[in-house]
């Protein structure tokens, strides 16, 4: 079940994104993601609370992510409200497998399908194969790839929902 995150819902928030980048770090990929900034004083210089949902099984919060309709980072020539954006998209590294990733993707496609809006946008780490397969397997296809002012490579996605 997803529901929208309340104010209340930070640490779960904080520890579902913390669970991602120890992970992460255990496999010596390298990511935009630290413990610095997944935390909620952090996060918050770029997102309301009310942008992040999150996904529970038996009442446990598994995966999360923010959903908003601009990004002026990476996709700063879209006009705001034509798409939405998927980031922080993670999921607990107990709960993996089981269809958390398809479930968060699915529901910001039916909250684009509810503002009329008939695209979805994200970026990812342009090295992490599983993960972009993952986004291209729920109908995402690549833009165009770009290296970061820290020379780190991002892969940006779209996702045509008509």
């Amino acid at each position: 079940m997803i529901k929208i995150a309340k104010l209340n819902d930070i640490p779960y928030i904080e520890d579902i994104l913390k669970d991602a980048v120890n992970w992460m770090d255990t496999k010596n990929i390298l990511n935009l993601w630290n413990e610095h900034n997944i935390r909620w004083d952090v996060l918050s210089k770029n997102y309301k609370i009310e942008d992040f949902y999150i996904d529970y099984i038996n009442n446990i919060p598994v995966g999360c992510m923010a959903v908003t309709d601009i990004d002026v980072t990476y996709w700063s020539d879209v006009k705001q409200g034509t798409s939405l954006y998927i980031h922080k998209l993670a999921v607990k590294q107990d709960a993996r497998g089981r269809g958390i990733s398809k479930e968060l993707i699915d529901f910001a496609k039916e909250k684009a399908y509810s503002k009329n809006i008939n695209e979805i946008r994200l970026d990812c780490n342009a090295n992490r194969i599983k993960l972009r397969a993952l986004y291209e397997e729920q109908g995402f296809q690549i833009v165009k790839k770009i290296l970061t002012d820290k020379g780190y490579e991002l892969a940006l996605y779209s996702c045509n929902l008509n």
